[in-house]
């Protein structure tokens, strides 16, 4: 859909639920006919773009820079397209409060002699740590419950037939608090407030049913909100009536990677990094990127950005969007004698009933994992798993970090005490003193070493779910196929509008 503000060709509800889709129709048929059919019931008038971005921490201290800086490139990314908007606001941290509401730490700027004693001595937390105001400028509001409801209650309630809100969230986020209602996750809000999915849902259930909704969230559980496509975020209510799709970073159970303190953009490793990516053609430092052009139709599909971030985050979030979510909920897989299709098919079979994306995604997160053959899937189910568990220093660091320390305290021994002058000394005046004694060291490189191994403790899990993307896009193929063979016209009617709207795109090039 085109993001400038003209007359554009609206999709009526009728038109979200009524496609008559055959029971073998190809994939790419049942969607070209989705699309003839969308066309036979349509409304033409003014229709407008609003984009609603909620962005921050919980408090100063869990308001990292790169929350910040996520918003940032998000509307560089708006003013570059020259989407006229009906509406842009953004609701950040603690608003326009002229406090300090940012936490940052910037490496290069620490002098390197505070840095090499935090680490000998073992008390690097918090080092280099500053705080300061935001720098977004245009905020409309502080991010909590109230103000979103009143964005809703002053902004929402005007959209009308045609009208898309496009939904942008980079914060923090809970797990659900109900054991029975798992997917009731909540995005973190300012001064420790929440917003659960289920309240998000019902205003979103107040809007004109006819207002399109688009939705990307990379909050830690994130993935609760999937089941907004539901009225009041429960799937025992029926699908809603609004066209809503949304790209997850990860699953409902599980926290999302990406929020540091580092001012360095090029060390960002999170879901909205690439998603944007991919729509710009660019990364967010400026480089240029090849184009996801899956499907080869010359235009970049949120689908499309959503397999890219797959392919290419390594970080430990395990993506979703709402026809993943969709078919998990209303398909299974076959047992038994059953005519539909189990968990364990063979990479061929599955392959034969993939779309040109997920083709893509099966042979690019194939080469990547080392699979080949007819069993890759069942290999990849019972691939080695990592352990999962976050280490700390190993004992090895720790022994190669304490011969060093207590050699230096041998030499220095009022560095035992932090407030002892001589302290302040190796800091400031004979900083380059300390540093050397530190660097001539005979288990300093091996020191450097293994601090290097631990900025990377997680590369083991990273690994893991690399695996875990492969086969949850194999069991949306074949999820997919068997909602066509349990043959309830409705359901696989919902699931193949819900599939066209997320290959349609963001922002007009």
């Amino acid at each position: 859909m085109n993001a400038v503000a003209v007359d554009r060709v609206s999709i009526s509800y009728v038109g979200w639920r009524s496609c008559k889709p055959t029971n073998r129709l190809g994939f790419r048929q049942s969607i070209a006919l989705l699309a003839i059919v969308f066309l036979l019931d349509v409304s033409v008038g003014r229709a407008e773009d609003y984009v609603l971005t909620i962005g921050g921490g919980y408090s100063p201290e869990g308001n990292q820079v790169s929350l910040e800086k996520n918003v940032l490139l998000f509307q560089r990314m708006l003013s570059e397209q020259s989407a006229d908007l009906a509406r842009n606001d953004i609701y950040f941290a603690d608003g326009d409060a002229p406090t300090k509401d940012v936490l940052v730490h910037d490496h290069d700027r620490l002098p390197e002699a505070n840095r090499l004693m935090a680490q000998v001595f073992g008390r690097t937390e918090a080092l280099g740590l500053t705080y300061r105001n935001h720098e977004i400028p245009n905020v409309l509001d502080a991010s909590r419950p109230e103000t979103i409801r009143a964005w809703f209650r002053d902004h929402g309630s005007k959209m009308h037939d045609g009208d898309r809100l496009i939904i942008y969230v980079t914060a923090h986020g809970h797990r659900g608090r109900d054991s029975n209602r798992e997917y009731d996750t909540s995005i973190a809000m300012w001064d420790q407030s929440a917003l659960r999915m289920t309240e998000f849902a019902k205003l979103l259930d107040e809007m004109d049913p006819k207002v399109d909704v688009v939705m990307v969230m990379v909050q830690c559980y994130t993935g609760g909100f999937a089941h907004l496509i539901y009225k009041g975020g429960i799937p025992q209510n029926g699908l809603s009536p609004q066209k809503r799709v949304g790209f997850y970073a990860t699953v409902h159970d599980r926290p999302a990677a990406g929020c540091t303190p580092e001012v360095n953009e090029a060390n960002y490793e999170e879901y909205s990094t690439f998603f944007w990516a991919a729509l710009r053609g660019i990364d967010r430092i400026g480089n240029r990127i090849e184009r996801p052009d899956y499907n080869g139709d010359a235009r970049i599909s949120l689908d499309e950005a959503h397999a890219y971030v797959i392919l290419n985050a390594d970080t430990i979030d395990l993506p979703v969007k709402t026809s993943d979510e969709y078919l998990r909920v209303e398909s299974k897989f076959g047992e038994g004698e059953s005519d539909l299709l189990r968990k364990d098919e063979s990479f061929e079979t599955v392959l034969k009933y993939a779309s040109p994306v997920q083709t893509v995604l099966l042979e690019k997160l194939s080469e990547k994992l080392n699979l080949t053959g007819e069993n890759r899937i069942v290999d990849a189910r019972r691939r080695p798993r990592n352990d999962r568990r976050r280490g700390g220093p190993s004992r090895r660091n720790s022994e190669t970090r304490n011969r060093i320390a207590n050699d230096l305290l041998n030499r220095w021994p009022e560095l035992r005490n932090p407030f002892n002058p001589l302290v302040t000394e190796m800091l400031t005046t004979r900083s380059e003193e300390f540093i050397n004694a530190v660097k001539v060291h005979p288990d300093y490189k091996q020191f450097r070493d293994e601090l290097a191994k631990r900025t990377s403790a997680t590369s083991g899990v990273v690994s893991n779910v690399h695996y875990e993307r492969f086969l949850r896009v194999t069991d949306s193929i074949v999820l997919a196929e068997n909602l066509r063979r349990l043959k309830n016209l409705s359901k696989i009617t919902e699931y193949e509008a819900i599939v066209a709207a997320e290959q349609e795109t963001l922002l007009s090039p």
